[in-house]
């Protein structure tokens, strides 16, 4: 979990935190809801293709902003943290791929020390470059051919791009030691289950709108209902 800005945290021995395993898990609630944007905006325009247009054509979409009809806000961060407690989640293991001369998926989460596997789905070669801030965390070559893991092994929003003149493409993976997380779907959605009763931290991230907090809490054998509203009254840049 980040608090206000997101710091590297580096994987360590855990000491006396808590480590989640939802099979033993008793006394749990969930959360479901919605991430929204009101106000004005405007939908971003598809981004121009300079490189390898006979494959990727003229133009691609413009993932940064997607917003449904009802103010919906897809691919928003979504983490808990227990305000009394520290709790920390096993690794697991995820794909970044690049297909269709774009990231594959746009946005995800994982937890500290999870395994990552880089692709390249496509015919041409892409490039990984990941920043967590200023610091470069990797910048693999990616042919077709070729298969990279890698370990997220420091804590925050790491954002990538592809320095082949693939200037278009994009991506964030958002790593954190907390078990409770989710991605909200195109409705802006989410469902987080197995949620031991008391009080979290919420925090969201979306890659144009920023970090929103509020705490919220989990009641025993129910699921509770949250909102979070970014709100605009000027164009999105």
């Amino acid at each position: 979990m980040w608090v206000s800005g997101w710091p590297a945290y580096a994987s360590a021995d855990t000491g006396g935190e808590y480590r989640f395993d939802g099979s033993k898990s008793q006394h749990t609630g969930s959360i479901m809801g919605q991430v929204r944007l009101v106000g004005v905006y405007e939908k971003p325009t598809r981004l121009k293709v300079f490189k390898n247009r006979d494959f990727c054509g003229p133009w691609v979409a413009n993932e940064s902003l997607l917003v449904s009809t009802d103010g919906g806000i897809q691919n928003t961060v979504v983490v808990l943290q227990p305000t009394e407690r520290q709790v920390r989640a096993e690794p697991i293991s995820i794909v970044l791929d690049n297909r269709n001369c774009a990231f594959t998926p746009h946005v995800q989460v994982a937890p500290l020390g999870s395994e990552l596997r880089l692709k390249n789905s496509d015919p041409i070669l892409h490039t990984v470059h990941a920043r967590l801030g200023n610091e470069t965390l990797f910048n693999v070559g990616l042919p077709r051919w070729r298969q990279v893991m890698k370990s997220l092994t420091l804590s925050g929003i790491i954002k990538i791009d592809c320095d082949v003149l693939h200037t278009w493409m994009s991506a964030a993976i958002v790593v954190t030691q907390s078990p409770y997380y989710a991605v909200t779907d195109r409705d802006g959605r989410f469902v987080i289950e197995q949620l031991p009763a008391g009080e979290y931290q919420m925090e969201t991230w979306h890659e144009r709108l920023g970090s929103k907090n509020q705490r919220v809490f989990v009641v025993e054998n129910t699921q509770s209902s949250v909102e979070m509203v970014y709100r605009f009254t000027q164009k999105v840049q």
